[in-house]
């Protein structure tokens, strides 16, 4: 066992012992009656602080006490306005307390939360709206002139609750429906355990976003699993990073109320600002991101008060330790998704396990398998569909009976990635069968890109394909074929930026472009084939446009 984790784990039990003392734990109903359990139990301790732009100072706190009182009330007033349990309400909000208090009062009332991504464009809100069947939308003053683009798509202005508007007619002011609601208030019909919660939208293969049906069950369990280790360290400080309308930053916060914590919520993620976030708040946890762990750290930013780093990703062993003496704290990745919360994660002690590849063993009540494509088991070391199952698990997809039949064996979810489970019972990942491209933590489905791209004047064909990047972990390419008699110069690469930039997150715009007079194609069929676009050299920045720097490489 290595300095830093032998220092911060030796009390740590056993994964074992840890797995059958985090099952025998009881669940409470909802996660509003693990709100108010959690508030009664911390009181006056404080429960968030948000941070200001630009210079990040925490300055908005809430204690638990506070916090549960805020959310009931603003429970009855959303109750008052005519919703009730079951309906959907589309939540576009930054990291804020409106977001915060607005998901956890749409819990505790039963009614399901939709969180929309705030760099959305029109026509992406308009999808997300029309595909959950959204009744009610809470926004942000600076997202309310995306309303009049929907097209044929509209909410009543009575359905319609800004946040942060000096003057919100002809809509609802958020902060009203907050101050009219009652400290007493008590749900009719209260959510039960496997009642829907959120339908979170997420990138995969059919081109749009798909509703992941996620019930109460499904973060109580989240909140269970991410802090297997954590709750041995005494962490009663964290930073959270990632946007609200990922699980990500829901996850973290429900980690901060298990673990009786404060938690500092960042504006955004950020490699340059994360340790001077952590020195200023004293934090002694994060999610972080692969940016931030490669970013080499100044002399000045030098903080030993860190206990435990998350990521999503792996390094090499090498690159691994080098991480852990720079931030002097063990890191440690968990595998999952939005469908299964987390499935895996690689145990403090478990220092001789890291890898590039190694995801882990299952985390408490999941159990994971290797799959052929009929869904049988497969033996140790046979390469497969990683496949998920237990308690909590996606309920299914909004709307989507094709992905429905498509994404599971049985009780089994598929993850839509490959990998193998070794002698030792340890799983490892490697890459995905989905066409999704995995940048900075967003998820971006090529063929979304690819339907946007066809959509425009002079484009015959496209194909959107990962590029590795140190920073990002994956950065997104795009191969174009114009239409006969066309030339580069004509369709130049700021025209598709635009295009993209007109009808994507900023987010999905590929960073390069290459053009091609035809793309490979399997004898007469229309499909591309990406593989031989990815295996035909070993730059593939070799020959395209790159956007960010202005230059053709």
């Amino acid at each position: 066992m290595d300095e830093v984790t032998g220092r911060l784990g030796a009390d740590t039990p056993s994964p074992g012992d840890q797995r059958r003392l985090v099952e025998s734990e009881p669940f409470d109903t909802n996660v509003g009656a693990f709100l108010a359990r959690v508030t009664k139990r911390l009181g006056d301790r404080m429960a968030f602080e948000f941070f200001t732009e630009p210079d990040g100072t925490p300055n908005r706190s809430i204690t638990y006490r506070d916090l549960d009182t805020r959310v009931t009330r603003l429970a009855s007033g959303f109750h008052r306005l005519g919703i009730r349990k079951g309906q959907h309400v589309g939540v576009m909000l930054p990291n804020s307390p409106a977001f915060m208090l607005t998901w956890l009062a749409l819990a505790r009332l039963g009614a399901v939360m939709v969180p929309i991504n705030i760099r959305y464009t029109a026509r992406e809100l308009a999808y997300t709206l029309t595909d959950s069947d959204t009744g009610w939308l809470v926004t942000h003053a600076d997202y309310l002139p995306l309303l009049p683009e929907l097209g044929d798509v509209r909410l009543p202005d009575g359905r319609v609750i800004v946040a942060e508007a000096s003057d919100p007619a002809p809509y609802i002011d958020w902060h009203a429906v907050l101050e009219g609601g009652e400290e007493s208030f008590v749900p009719d019909d209260e959510p039960a355990l496997d009642d829907l919660a959120t339908i979170q939208y997420t990138s995969g293969t059919t081109g749009f976003p798909k509703g992941v049906m996620l019930a109460h069950h499904h973060w109580l369990v989240y909140a269970k699993v991410g802090t297997v280790d954590l709750r041995h360290l005494g962490i009663e400080r964290l930073l959270l990073l990632h946007p609200y309308y990922y699980v990500a930053g829901q996850a973290v916060s429900l980690f901060g109320f298990f673990l009786g914590a404060t938690i500092f919520v960042a504006p955004r993620l950020s490699r340059n600002r994360f340790m001077p976030w952590m020195r200023e708040t004293r934090a002694q946890y994060a999610f972080v991101s692969h940016a931030i762990c490669k970013h080499r750290l100044a002399p000045a930013d030098r903080y030993d008060g860190i206990k435990f780093l998350h990521i999503s990703a792996a390094f090499t062993k090498e690159v691994h330790e080098e991480i852990e003496r720079q931030f002097g704290a063990p890191l440690r990745n968990a595998y999952g998704m939005t469908e299964n919360s987390l499935a895996t994660y690689m145990p403090l002690a478990a220092t001789d396990r890291v890898g590039p590849d190694c995801i882990g063993i299952p985390v408490p009540f999941r159990e994971v398998m290797i799959a052929d494509a009929d869904g049988n088991s497969l033996a140790d070391e046979a390469v497969g569909e990683i496949c998920v199952r237990g308690p909590g698990i996606l309920l299914g997809y909004y709307n989507n009976p094709g992905a429905n039949r498509d994404s599971f064996f049985g009780e089994w979810h598929r993850s839509g990635d490959r990998g193998y489970r070794d002698g030792d019972g340890y799983f490892h990942f490697l890459g995905r069968i989905k066409d999704v491209v995995r940048r900075s933590g967003d998820n971006i489905s090529a063929v979304e890109v690819e339907t946007v791209l066809v959509s425009m004047k002079g484009v015959e064909r496209a194909a959107a394909v990962p590029v590795p990047d140190e920073m990002r972990g994956e950065e997104l390419k795009v191969y174009v074929q114009l239409n006969d008699g066309l030339t580069r110069a004509e369709v130049p690469p700021s025209a598709i930026v635009a295009h993209c930039a007109r009808y994507l997150a900023s987010f999905k715009v590929p960073r390069y472009i290459e053009y091609r007079t035809e793309l490979p194609t399997p004898g007469t069929a229309d499909k591309i084939e990406k593989l031989k676009l990815i295996g035909e050299k070993p730059d593939l920045r070799v020959g395209s446009y790159d956007r960010e720097h202005d230059v053709w490489l």
